[in-house]
């Protein structure tokens, strides 16, 4: 027989709130992560080859609600877990990858102010 997992009270509350509000919970999402077992992999994959000192780059595309966020933040608890250091950017016409009016510039910043380590999530 199966044994069911007790999600603490505090991260229960913490799910439910971030998930009321509209955003990917920080914490919590091993236990309300279905059907994205391929993605995930996928993506873990680049996390190994990047720890062998190879190299990976992404993009994440899909329509509004379709689990883009929930699925970065997945894998961004799994790297902090193992002690890497996470930057993210949502790409847009203000934050592109280069432009002639700083679109660049404001990706990069963006970047910046969105670092994160285990230790200053």
């Amino acid at each position: 027989m199966e044994q069911k997992k007790r999600i603490p009270k505090r991260i229960a509350q913490t799910v439910i709130s971030s998930l009321k509000g509209g955003v990917a919970p920080r914490i919590g999402l091993p236990y309300i992560t279905v059907g994205r077992k391929a993605e995930i992999e996928a993506l873990l994959h680049d996390v190994d080859l990047v720890k062998e000192g190879g190299a990976s780059f992404r993009f994440v595309v899909g329509r509004y609600g379709s689990g883009k966020s929930f699925l970065l933040q997945t894998i961004r608890n799994y790297v902090m877990d193992r002690n890497f250091i996470v930057l993210d950017a949502d790409l847009s016409p203000e934050r592109r990858l280069q432009g002639s009016k700083g679109q660049g510039l404001a990706t990069y910043r963006e970047l910046i102010q969105n670092l994160a380590t285990k230790t200053r999530p």
